[in-house]
């Protein structure tokens, strides 16, 4: 029987996580996985070589590549720990592990699978820039001129660097003192130690540079800048354990209530456990709202729930509350209005609740987080599929339209066959589409559907 063509477009987590399911299947399909960079291969953006010291917002333990093996990153960790003797001590289950470790992680179980299915899984480093083709008769178009075939086509294009706050302001834009993109180890290029930098946000972004920052042992002053002026809350780590047994699919604003009523009426249960209890009911909440609720949830709820939901570890925070008492680091709500360069660097002007301020800074990198608004994103494969009406960016800007299982929905409001798409680019439908837990999940259902339709 002649094998499928499957080809992912996407080297990072959520294209591996693809690849490997696939690649496992008994009469599997012939896979290509195509990334454009060499280095992001099996690390995409968030588990790259220079972030040593930057740690993972979740335990060892859950941290396994394969759904039938739970212990699979912990037994890979005791069985490579000295080669991370220099990073981090006492490795284990409960450990926050730096992500450049779960990145070498990635990177050899994906070697293990390609060089045991080598005849039927390719690797290559090119990039996709168009999709053509109907039905399962498709041609991916790469930019070095060479065409794949394929019956199926994932895409699996994992997060966007963020926006550009500076977009309009060319002069600063260009300005070598300015990072529009903050994965990437420039941003540490280049640093005396003692100048004034701005962090434009307040996320898990800002806290990595931070800690980039730190362990270079940075001592001038650092100013977090965001709208809700609030950073990730620490992890909360105990052997309880809580259910969550209230009602769930409730309008935002009755949700939230319900949530801190719980909170209040169990003194005795810490409540991150109580929010955590609520997270397997997440993506059945998300599309049971209207639109309307969706933007009501974003404008009013959401920065509460990132803080809450992607937390960090305690170390993280320990590290963080040092640098505030020492005055290296504080932490401001506020909204940028203006910025000009000079020879020193950037005059600011932004608002924050104690009014008008004007501060000069050396360097400003920007942490806003993840560009998930299709319509902005400038990628060759991004323009294609969205001006020839096979992707659609969704209505509040996280992502593009598609089913829950990820099967992609065109212009005309169909499903687009043979398109599938995996990871973030999920969000619009799924809203948690993050955490290596739901792209394990999303990988399983997409492989379940792509064998009922080739059934």
């Amino acid at each position: 029987m002649q094998r499928e063509k499957v080809v992912i477009i996407g080297g990072g987590l959520s294209g591996v996580l693809a690849a490997m399911r696939l690649a496992e299947m008994e009469h599997g399909p012939e896979i290509t996985l195509l990334e454009k960079d060499p280095e992001k291969l099996g690390r995409g953006v968030a588990y790259q070589q220079e972030f040593t010291h930057q740690p993972l917002n979740v335990v060892a333990a859950n941290m396994s590549l394969f759904p039938g093996k739970p212990d699979d990153f912990v037994k890979w960790l005791e069985e490579n720990a000295f080669r991370y003797n220099h990073l981090i001590k006492n490795i284990n289950a409960t450990s926050f592990v730096p992500r450049k470790i779960f990145g070498d992680y990635l990177v050899e179980r994906l070697k293990e699978v390609h060089d045991r299915l080598e005849g039927r899984f390719l690797i290559r480093i090119d990039e996709a820039i168009s999709i053509l083709g109907t039905g399962k008769n498709k041609t991916v178009v790469l930019s070095s001129g060479v065409t794949l075939q394929a019956s199926k086509v994932i895409l699996a294009l994992g997060n966007f660097p963020p926006a550009d706050i500076l977009e309009e302001h060319k002069d600063v834009k260009n300005d070598p003192r300015y990072f529009s993109n903050p994965w990437t180890d420039k941003v540490y290029h280049n640093i005396k130690g003692d100048e004034h930098i701005l962090l434009m946000g307040t996320g898990l972004t800002a806290v990595d540079v931070v800690l980039g920052l730190h362990v270079r042992n940075f001592t001038g002053k650092i100013l977090m800048l965001s709208r809700s002026g609030r950073l990730p809350l620490p992890h909360y780590i105990s052997s309880q354990k809580y259910t969550w047994d209230a009602p769930y699919l409730l309008p935002p604003g009755e949700l939230f209530k319900a949530i801190t009523g719980c909170i209040k009426n169990n003194p005795d249960v810490p409540w991150p456990l109580i929010l955590d209890s609520i997270r397997p009911y997440t993506q059945k909440i998300w599309s049971f709202w209207s639109t309307e609720q969706k933007a009501v949830f974003l404008k009013r709820f959401r920065p509460f729930w990132e803080i809450a939901r992607h937390r960090i570890p305690n170390d993280t925070a320990e590290v963080l509350d040092k640098l505030m008492k020492a005055g290296t680091l504080k932490i401001s709500k506020g909204k940028l209005i203006s910025t000009v360069k000079n020879e020193n660097g950037f005059e600011t002007v932004f608002v924050n609740p104690e009014g008008e301020k004007t501060i000069s800074f050396q360097k400003i990198i920007n942490c806003t987080g993840p560009e998930s608004n299709y319509r902005k994103i400038k990628f060759p494969i991004i323009r294609d599929l969205i001006e020839r009406g096979k992707v659609v960016p969704d209505a509040l800007g996280l992502g593009i339209s598609c089913t829950e299982e990820g099967a992609i929905i065109n212009k005309d409001q169909q499903i687009e066959e043979g398109m599938w798409c995996v990871g973030p680019m999920r969000k619009a439908a799924l809203w948690e589409t993050t955490a290596l837990k739901e792209i394990r999940d999303q990988v399983e259902g997409l492989v379940n559907s792509m064998q009922k339709v080739r059934a």
